[in-house]
Protein backbone atom coordinates (compact mmCIF):
# COMPACT_ATOMS: atom_id res chain seq x y z
CA UNK A 1 0.00 0.00 0.00
CA UNK A 2 1.37 3.34 -1.01
CA UNK A 3 1.33 6.42 1.25
CA UNK A 4 -1.24 8.13 -0.97
CA UNK A 5 -3.49 5.05 -0.64
CA UNK A 6 -3.25 5.17 3.15
CA UNK A 7 -4.12 8.87 3.08
CA UNK A 8 -7.24 8.11 1.05
CA UNK A 9 -8.25 5.35 3.48
CA UNK A 10 -7.76 7.69 6.44
CA UNK A 11 -9.73 10.38 4.60
CA UNK A 12 -12.58 7.93 3.94
CA UNK A 13 -12.57 6.88 7.60
CA UNK A 14 -12.68 10.52 8.75
CA UNK A 15 -15.51 11.31 6.30
CA UNK A 16 -17.41 8.21 7.42
CA UNK A 17 -17.06 9.14 11.08
CA UNK A 18 -18.14 12.72 10.35
CA UNK A 19 -21.21 11.47 8.47
CA UNK A 20 -22.00 9.06 11.30
CA UNK A 21 -21.82 11.85 13.89
CA UNK A 22 -23.88 14.18 11.71
CA UNK A 23 -26.48 11.45 11.19
CA UNK A 24 -26.72 10.75 14.93
CA UNK A 25 -27.14 14.45 15.67
CA UNK A 26 -29.81 14.75 12.98
CA UNK A 27 -31.60 11.71 14.40
CA UNK A 28 -31.56 13.15 17.93
CA UNK A 29 -32.79 16.49 16.58
CA UNK A 30 -35.70 14.80 14.80
CA UNK A 31 -36.66 12.79 17.88
CA UNK A 32 -36.44 15.92 20.06
CA UNK A 33 -38.68 17.75 17.59
CA UNK A 34 -41.21 14.90 17.70
CA UNK A 35 -41.17 14.93 21.51
CA UNK A 36 -41.65 18.70 21.49
CA UNK A 37 -44.61 18.38 19.10
CA UNK A 38 -46.13 15.68 21.25
CA UNK A 39 -45.79 17.79 24.39
CA UNK A 40 -47.24 20.86 22.66
CA UNK A 41 -50.28 18.83 21.61
CA UNK A 42 -50.80 17.73 25.20
CA UNK A 43 -50.66 21.26 26.64
CA UNK A 44 -54.28 22.32 25.89
CA UNK A 45 -55.55 19.08 27.40
CA UNK A 46 -53.42 19.69 30.45
CA UNK A 47 -54.70 23.28 30.70
CA UNK A 48 -58.32 22.11 30.62
CA UNK A 49 -57.74 19.54 33.33
CA UNK A 50 -55.80 22.10 35.35
CA UNK A 51 -58.67 24.56 35.06
CA UNK A 52 -61.20 22.01 36.24
CA UNK A 53 -58.99 20.92 39.12
CA UNK A 54 -58.54 24.57 40.18
CA UNK A 55 -62.33 25.01 40.15
CA UNK A 56 -62.75 21.91 42.31
CA UNK A 57 -60.08 23.11 44.75
CA UNK A 58 -61.70 26.55 45.01
CA UNK A 59 -65.12 24.95 45.55
CA UNK A 60 -63.76 22.75 48.32
CA UNK A 61 -62.04 25.78 49.86
CA UNK A 62 -65.32 27.68 49.92
CA UNK A 63 -67.08 24.70 51.55
CA UNK A 64 -64.33 24.41 54.18
CA UNK A 65 -64.51 28.16 54.94
CA UNK A 66 -68.30 27.98 55.32
CA UNK A 67 -68.01 24.89 57.55
CA UNK A 68 -65.30 26.59 59.67
CA UNK A 69 -67.43 29.72 60.01
CA UNK A 70 -70.45 27.60 60.99
CA UNK A 71 -68.50 25.65 63.63
CA UNK A 72 -66.91 28.78 65.15
CA UNK A 73 -70.22 30.69 65.27
CA UNK A 74 -72.38 27.77 66.37
CA UNK A 75 -72.77 29.11 69.91
CA UNK A 76 -73.75 32.55 68.63
CA UNK A 77 -76.39 31.06 66.28
CA UNK A 78 -78.21 29.07 69.01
Amino acid sequence: MDTSDSRIVVLFIIVALALFVAGRRFQSMVSARQAWRHSMRAVPIRRQSTGSSVRVMLGLGVIVVIAFWFVTNLQNLT
